[in-house]
């Protein structure tokens, strides 16, 4: 729930600064996923800087003076940034904030604002009367996969869908059936299930609702379906076909890269990521990798850190290219490797050959 402070910022965002006062209200309830709030007290300094496009800076209560390149001066209250924000200087380069008095700024990502403004605009073009098509095209925008997508890939998408009746108990994907399209839960409700490397019968992993997505893993790896989803109750879906996935999606959230180029990153920074099962990982790994299964990738997310980058790999690309598509919607900094540890041309190691070094090192330390 939100707090009475948030409200009154908020409040006092949609009704005195602009581009807030241009939002619709369901635009405005987003408004705290894409902007940084900060309190601070009376003689508090903080150091800030945008993003790649000069984020904004509102000083919502407060007085604060902003310091930039070392000796350049600036003071700034509600009333100087009302009609036009303060710029921040774009990544590396910081500016610094004093607080002259209790303050209240918020810091706004100035792309994800605009996009704000644009996707009200979209949706105000659209609607006319429809409140079924609003809907719809709210659940696509809102949809994990189309969230790091530009604004008209997303209307492109939109567009491409077809609307798909099931009934109560009528499997919508199959397991070892070819991957024919990508699907939106409109209406209804379904539960997924697999089958586990040591299990005999499928289990129920999940149960799906209203703007749950699913199917993107088999058209992306190019593999049968992995599991069943099974309506529970009557369904409408939204279905992106296979070709429009790989033309909208796939191709430009999953970023490849070559095995040389991979060896240079790991030297830059870049922290490997295995896929694969942890059989095949002892046989043979490359020096360095973490292990994290595809299948448990998504429980295991929060061992990762958005501020560090990462290359995905698996046997030959097709889990990698999965797991690379998750990542990337939850916000990391990540690319796959093409061909995989089966065209890597450099030095693999197996778990007891790493241990056995590690032991020896250690004697001779």
């Amino acid at each position: 729930m939100m707090s009475v402070k948030m409200e009154r910022v908020l409040d006092n965002l949609s009704s005195h600064y602009m581009p807030f006062t241009l939002l619709s209200k369901e635009r405005l309830s987003e408004v705290v996923n894409i902007v940084r709030f900060v309190e601070l007290r009376e003689g508090e300094i903080l150091q800030i800087r945008g993003g790649k496009a000069n984020d904004y800076l509102y000083v919502v209560e407060g007085h604060l003076e902003i310091i930039q390149c070392g000796s350049v001066r600036t003071f700034c209250g509600p009333e100087d940034t009302q009609n036009k924000p303060f710029i921040l200087p774009n990544a590396p380069t910081t500016a610094t904030l004093i607080a002259r008095a209790d303050s209240i700024i918020c810091h706004a990502d100035r792309e994800m604002l605009d996009d704000l403004i644009a996707w009200d605009e979209v949706v105000h073009l659209s609607e006319d009367g429809d409140s079924e098509l609003h809907d719809r095209l709210e659940l696509v925008r809102n949809s994990l996969v189309f969230r790091r997508l530009p604004l008209e890939v997303v209307e492109t998408a939109f567009k491409k869908m077809e609307v798909v009746e099931v009934k109560t108990g009528e499997n919508i994907i199959t397991m070892g059936d070819e991957g024919d399209a990508y699907y939106i839960i409109s209406s209804g409700t379904a539960e997924t299930y697999q089958i586990g490397l040591y299990d005999d019968e499928p289990t129920k992993i999940a149960s799906l609702g209203e703007g749950d997505a699913f199917g993107c893993e088999a058209l992306i790896s190019g593999n049968k379906r992995c599991e069943t989803v099974v309506a529970t109750s009557d369904c409408t879906l939204l279905a992106l076909n296979h070709e429009a996935f790989d033309h909208i999606i796939r191709n430009p959230l999953i970023k490849t890269v070559h095995p040389n180029v991979a060896k240079t990153m790991t030297e830059t920074g870049y922290k490997l990521i295995d896929v694969r099962y942890a059989e095949e990982f002892d046989d043979h790994h490359i020096p360095g990798a973490i292990l994290i299964p595809l299948y448990e990738l998504r429980n295991r997310m929060g061992e990762l850190s958005t501020d560090e980058r990462y290359i995905v790999y698996c046997h030959a690309g097709g889990r990698s290219a999965v797991a690379t598509l998750i990542l990337a919607q939850n916000q990391f900094d990540v690319v796959s490797l093409e061909g995989g540890v089966r065209d890597w041309p450099f030095e693999t190691v197996a778990v007891e050959e790493e241990a056995a070094a590690t032991t020896s090192a250690a004697a001779n330390g």
